[in-house]
């Protein structure tokens, strides 16, 4: 550790050090705010291009209530209400947009970028904090939850905080750390529940540290300021504890089980490790415009051939086989995070971040095998921030010429997933459908949609959804749009509708019909294009639809209605 002595040379000599230190921290400062910019504008770079689907419309649904609804709403989801109110404020500065409303998100995806430069201790030089934090700027997966209008980004903002003041308190102590580290745990359990996944990490941490020292001095000093400090962070969250226990969890999660059957369980763990790379790792399919598998790299290549693609980046980028880009991150990601962890310091940094990296996704994926929760591309984001720092540690300890050459070979693993990150075209789908149903509503109507769609035309339909009144069949999904419970409505598979989702169907459009006044419009939100569930919903509402039009309740308004884009208008008779 003699690079942390203090210097021993002669009173004459120390001037130009002064001086050579203050050119040092300029430097520093420069290359920090370069690092810092940049990850802003990846973050910025088509925040707006794709429409608002149906999780980021959800939380926009929730957050544009008032907080008492907020808090009411959230009884009935499985979430912690932090992420909706900063939402519910920061859409009354910066609006309803989707850059707006997402740029929340890239707010705190650069805040972590920046907390990972700043992370000053004596194992993370300033070399290797520039690049942990690069590394975090060009990692696919933080870019793209930085885009989106969910609270995964503020999450691991907190949970990196958590473990800046983890750190320190446990290498230095102090009652300000440790009362940091427990505000910001609280910060983040606030925020989503997957915080407690890495609660453990400093439990690990002072047990590596009693096991491998054989005298470690003020271990149990540490470890008991560690407990009192999750002691506080539990206190500090016990308000919301009753919120907690009261909510639907183990619905919520329903729609994970059939996905969790089908993951190949003893590939799960290698997947993970490898969504936290800079690039080339193997994306699940379900993270939509980062996907870049076999089968979409074959329809680049036939679109391309066709003439019906054209971009240059992404004809370069479907001509590397998907498995030599994932080939090339696992043996860049093998030899950096070798020379990362070859070293021991003082302070068992690697503990801490091993630890905190496993913890992610190990402990959903554990729980999993006993009531589904676990979902490929989402646990392991709260673990990159440790992965990238690996990886700046990692780079840092190579020569001059094979550090060259492993950070190309990352730039290069990044512009090969970013190239196809933003190839989709521009969809405008849910934004056609709201467009028609903007049309044909008027002040007074009744807007009855069908389980998830209300999320998203609620918030595509723009202004005018203050003007009309909001249902959805079954009634009680209005509470929480983002599930249903599955099994109390359709049969096992999900692909026939039971007794009570006809019963739910037609209690919903009886009431939707006695809430439109006389001369108004009853306006259908049916999904289009649709299989499984939401196809069994669907045909859940015919029946009672058609007895209500040949009983004479309301009449089809055939010029308004465009069945094929979803949209069924019915008026009440005058």
């Amino acid at each position: 550790m003699s690079e942390f002595r203090e210097s021993s040379g002669q009173t004459p000599a120390r001037a130009p050090v002064a001086g050579t230190n203050a050119i040092c921290r300029f430097r520093f400062g420069a290359a920090a705010a370069l690092v810092i910019a940049f990850a802003a504008v990846l973050r910025l770079a088509f925040i707006g291009r794709f429409e608002v689907w149906l999780d980021e419309a959800y939380c926009f649904a929730v957050a544009k209530k008032p907080l008492s609804l907020i808090f009411a709403d959230l009884a009935f989801d499985n979430g912690p209400p932090l992420y909706y109110i900063m939402l519910h404020y920061w859409m009354k500065v910066f609006g309803e947009g989707p850059a707006a409303i997402r740029s929340l998100s890239a707010v705190f995806s650069t805040g972590a970028v920046a907390v990972v430069v700043f992370w000053n201790t004596p194992w993370f030089s300033k070399t290797a904090r520039l690049l942990a934090g690069f590394t975090l700027a060009i990692t696919p997966l933080a870019i793209y939850y930085g885009q989106e209008a969910r609270m995964y980004s503020p999450v691991v903002f907190f949970v990196l905080v958590s473990m800046v003041f983890l750190e320190r308190g446990l290498r230095l102590g102090g009652f300000l750390n440790w009362a940091l580290m427990a505000l910001s745990t609280a910060l983040g359990l606030y925020t989503s529940y997957v915080a407690i996944f890495l609660v453990p990490t400093g439990y690990i941490v002072t047990a590596i540290e009693y096991v491998a020292t054989v005298h470690p001095e003020g271990l149990g000093k540490r470890f008991w300021n560690l407990f009192f400090a999750h002691v506080a962070a539990a206190l500090l969250f016990s308000p919301w504890l009753p919120v907690f226990l009261r909510q639907p969890s183990a619905e919520a999660v329903q729609w994970i089980g059939p996905i969790w059957e089908k993951y190949d369980k003893t590939l799960l763990p290698l997947q993970s490790a490898s969504l936290m790379t800079t690039g080339g790792a193997y994306y699940p399919r379900y993270l939509r415009n980062l996907y870049q598998g076999p089968e979409r790299t074959s329809m680049v290549r036939e679109a391309t051939k066709e003439g019906r693609e054209k971009s240059f980046s992404l004809k370069i980028a479907s001509s590397v086989p998907s498995w030599l880009a994932l080939s090339v991150m696992g043996l860049l990601s093998l030899f950096v995070l070798a020379a990362a962890l070859r070293r021991q310091e003082p302070f068992p940094y690697r503990a801490l971040l091993v630890a905190w990296v496993l913890l992610s996704f190990m402990v959903p994926i554990v729980m999993s095998y006993f009531r589904p929760m676990f979902v490929l591309g989402r646990y392991e984001l709260t673990g990159v921030p440790a992965a990238a720092v690996l990886f700046g540690i990692g780079f840092s300890r190579q020569k001059r010429v094979p550090r060259a050459v492993c950070i190309a070979a990352a730039v290069l693993l990044f512009a090969y997933s970013w190239a196809y990150m933003y190839s989709w075209s521009e969809t405008r789908g849910l934004g056609k459908k709201a467009g028609i149903l903007r049309a044909a509503a008027s002040p007074g109507d009744v807007v009855l949609c069908e389980a998830f769609e209300y999320a998203q035309a609620y918030y595509h339909v723009g202004p005018a959804r203050d003007s009309v009144t909001w249902l959805t069949c079954p009634l009680d999904t209005i509470k929480h749009a983002a599930w249903i419970d599955y099994d109390r409505w359709l049969w096992p598979g999900w692909e026939m509708p039971r007794d009570a989702m006809y019963q739910a169907a037609a209690a919903a459009l009886a009431e939707a019909i006695e809430k439109a006044p006389p001369g108004k419009a009853v306006i259908i939100v049916r999904p289009v294009g649709v299989g499984g569930w939401m196809a069994a919903m669907d045909g859940a509402l015919r029946t009672p639809l058609v007895k209500a039009v040949d009983a004479g309740g309301v009449v089809a308004d055939m010029e308004a209605s465009k069945p094929q884009d979803g949209i069924v208008v019915l008026r009440r008779p005058q």
